[in-house]
């Protein structure tokens, strides 16, 4: 009888004074605590913080991780025995990074492209051959980066490839009322909170990203499989749509291939169910939108003047609150 599998929330990117953070790794996992989460993956710039193995502190699962950092792309790798590498000596060069992520997945450790369209630091080398087990789409809060990450990705699952998303906060430190920390959050739905099936949920993408560890939840299923899933498509298959807390004037739509085959937008705080037939082989994703309102544009360009001053130019798209990974129709 197969294991149950339940839903483990995390993030996947953290940073401490071993690096550029504020906070002690001590610190960091005491806040993480507080947050709810279940696992966590401390990722300092081009330095292991927490060592060789994952371990619990309390019921909080701490995974290695290391932010390999250089001026051609950020590249996380997460697991025991990540890759040593010389504090000082940034990778440059295409063939360095591949390099780091061959000797990566000879560990057995998972390898995912951070914030590859970020217009301050992103990833200026060949992307779509790069040998990556997920790609950050989601980084910190919300911004026009994202929705190309989002964009590309989507277009990539289109061409065929099966690419997992994640998304990680980045975290750094908050500026004065903020709660940065796991915004956004990543859901996995693992067999267990273990080092082995947290990272195995992250490869097959059996995982969702939402706005924060108290925020809106989004799965979809099929029978017993979810995201990251296959499913036999046959005439009767159909995919449930089930959203928890999703709010006022937030819309989600499902995906299957490029086409949009549902959407509802919400008329009152609440949780909402829908189940869609009449699918075509390929797969479905789904995700929740929203717009800001004119005091929140407004917050928002001030924001951006400071920390991303080409973005205030730019007009403020519809942004993402939640997204899942694909169930893929074969």
């Amino acid at each position: 009888m197969e294991q149950k599998r339940i839903w483990l929330k995390g993030d996947t990117h953290l940073h401490t004074t071993n690096s550029d953070g504020i906070r002690t790794p001590e610190q960091l996992i005491g806040d993480c605590k507080k947050r709810g989460l279940d696992w966590i993956i401390i990722t300092d710039h081009n330095y292991n913080t927490i060592g060789e193995k994952s371990y619990m502190d309390g019921e909080l699962l701490v995974i290695p991780g290391e932010e390999y950092t250089g001026d051609n792309g950020h590249l996380n790798i997460w697991g025991s025995n990540c890759p040593p590498i010389d504090k000082d000596k940034r990778p440059t060069e295409y063939e360095q990074y591949t390099l780091l992520a061959q000797k990566a997945h000879e560990n057995g450790c998972t390898v995912s492209v951070n914030h590859p369209f970020c217009k301050k630091c992103g990833w200026h080398m060949e992307l779509e051959g790069f040998p990556m087990d997920s790609v950050e789409v989601w980084n910190s809060p919300q911004h026009i980066d994202n929705m190309t990450n989002l964009d590309w990705w989507h277009k990539q699952l289109l061409k065929g490839r099966r690419l997992p998303l994640v998304g990680g906060s980045d975290y750094h430190r908050d500026y004065y009322v903020t709660k940065l920390l796991a915004s956004p959050t990543t859901y996995v739905y693992a067999k267990s909170n273990t080092e082995e099936d947290i990272l195995t949920a992250l490869r097959r993408g059996n995982s969702f990203v939402t706005n924060s560890p108290k925020s809106t939840k989004i799965i979809l299923s099929c029978g017993d499989a979810v995201m990251g899933d296959d499913v036999e498509l046959t005439d009767d298959t159909e995919v449930t749509l089930a959203v928890e807390g999703m709010k006022k004037g937030m819309w989600v739509q499902i995906f299957n291939n490029d086409e949009i085959i549902y959407e509802y937008k919400a008329t009152a705080k609440g949780n909402h169910t829908a189940t869609v037939g009449d699918l075509k082989k390929g797969f479905v994703r789904a995700q929740i939108l929203y717009d800001y309102t004119p005091i929140m544009r407004f917050a928002y360009k001030q924001i951006v003047k400071l920390w991303q001053p080409a973005d205030a130019k730019l007009p403020i798209p519809s942004f993402a609150w939640c997204m899942t990974n694909p169930l893929y129709l074969v």
